[in-house]
C-alpha cells in the first residue's frame, strides 16, 4: 500500500505517535477521537510515562519496540519543548538479584550504599532513561501531527463498519474503547489515582512495585511531581478518594526518607483508567469489506515505552 488515506481512531499517545509515523511515510492521515481536538485522553494524560525495559517471552516484539522507542525518546530529550527528560530511575527491590536486562542494557546498575532506604535490599537503577511529561509531550506531539498535515475531528465510532469507505485503512488505537469496538473481552480496566504536587527539587524516579510500600511511585517533572500508588480492578468510578490521597503521600514519604509532601503541596488529584490485557494486541485484521484494520491497544501501562516501535510496525503493515 502506498500513500493511502488512513483513519486513526484515538488520539492518545499510541494514536498520535502512529499518526506521525504514517505521515512521515507519505500517507494521508485523519485522527478521530471522542475528545475535542487538542484535548488529551485521560489515560495518556495521567500515565506515569517513564521508560523501563520490558520483555514478554510470548511476544518477542516488545523488547525490540521498547528499544526503538528508547532511541527516539532519547533524541527528543535534547529539545526541552518536547517534555522528555533523561533521569535516573530506581526500581526498589526486597532482595538482590540480576534483572533479565542486566547484561544487555549498559545504563543498568545496582544501587550504591546510601542511595536507598535500608528497608530495601537493593534497587535496579537506570542511569539514565526517558521520563516523559504528558502535559507537555502530548500537545507537542499533536502539533507535530498537524504540522505534518494530519487532520483531526471529534467523532466517536460505535462500530468498525462506521468507518467511511474513503479511508483505505483503519488503525484502532481506542484503548478501553476496544472492549466494545473490537468486542475484546480480554481487555479490562485498572483504576489508578494520580497526585500532582509542587516541585521540591527531587529529581529521580523511584518505584516500589513489590516492597513494603507497594505500589507507589514518584515521578518528577519540571513543573510538578507526580505521585501514584492506587491500582484496583472492578470499580471504574473516577471519583477521587481522599483517604487514598493521604495514603499515597504517606507511602511515598516512607519509600524515600526525607521526601516530604503534605496536603498543602497538592496541585491536583485525578483518577484514570489504565487499559490492561493478558497480551498486547498489535495485529493486522480485515473489515467486512476487506479493508485492512490494524489493532494497537491493550498495552498494559507500556504505551509510552512501546509507542515508536509499534508505530513502525503499523507502518510496515501498510507497505
Amino acid at each position: 500500500m502506498n500513500s493511502e488515506n488512513v483513519l486513526i481512531l484515538g488520539a492518545g499517545v499510541s494514536g498520535l505517535t502512529t499518526a506521525l509515523k504514517l505521515l512521515q511515510s507519505g500517507h494521508r492521515v485523519t485522527v478521530w477521537s471522542k475528545e475535542p481536538d487538542g484535548q488529551s485522553p485521560t489515560t495518556s494524560f495521567n500515565a506515569y510515562a517513564m521508560w523501563v525495559p520490558v520483555k514478554d517471552d510470548s511476544d518477542p516484539r516488545l523488547e525490540q519496540w521498547a528499544s526503538e522507542s528508547f532511541s527516539e525518546l532519547e533524541k527528543l530529550s535534547f529539545a526541552r519543548e518536547t517534555g522528555v527528560a533523561m533521569r535516573k530511575i530506581f526500581s526498589l527491590k526486597g532482595k538482590q538479584e540480576e534483572p533479565w536486562y542486566a547484561q544487555s542494557f549498559a545504563r543498568f546498575r545496582h544501587a550504591l550504599p546510601g542511595e536507598i532506604s535500608p528497608q530495601y535490599a537493593d534497587a535496579h537503577v537506570l542511569d539514565t532513561a526517558p521520563v516523559i511529561d504528558p502535559a507537555v509531550y502530548l500537545p507537542w506531539l499533536h502539533a507535530q501531527v498537524v504540522a505534518a498535515g494530519g487532520r483531526f475531528a471529534q467523532r466517536e465510532v460505535k462500530q468498525l463498519t462506521d468507518c467511511p469507505a474513503e479511508f483505505a485503512a483503519v488503525v484502532n488505537c481506542t484503548s478501553l474503547g476496544s472492549r466494545q469496538l473490537a468486542g475484546d473481552s480480554k481487555l479490562f480496566a485498572v483504576r489508578v489515582q494520580v497526585v500532582k504536587i509542587k516541585p521540591n527539587g527531587f529529581d529521580r524516579v523511584v518505584i516500589d512495585d513489590e516492597g513494603p510500600n507497594k505500589r507507589a511511585c514518584i515521578v518528577p517533572h519540571a513543573d510538578y511531581i507526580k505521585l501514584g500508588g492506587v491500582f484496583d480492578e472492578g470499580d471504574e468510578s473516577l471519583a477521587v478518594d481522599g483517604a487514598a490521597t493521604r495514603d499515597i503521600l504517606a507511602r511515598c514519604g516512607r519509600m524515600v526518607p526525607g521526601f516530604k509532601a503534605d496536603l498543602s503541596d497538592i496541585l491536583s488529584v485525578t483518577r484514570a483508567l489504565r487499559p490492561e490485557r493478558p497480551t498486547v494486541r498489535v495485529e493486522l485484521d480485515r473489515l467486512p469489506d476487506s479493508r485492512p484494520i490494524i489493532h494497537n491497544y491493550g498495552l498494559d501501562g507500556m504505551g509510552y515505552i512501546l509507542s515508536y516501535g509499534i508505530a513502525s510496525t503499523v507502518d510496515g503493515y501498510l507497505r
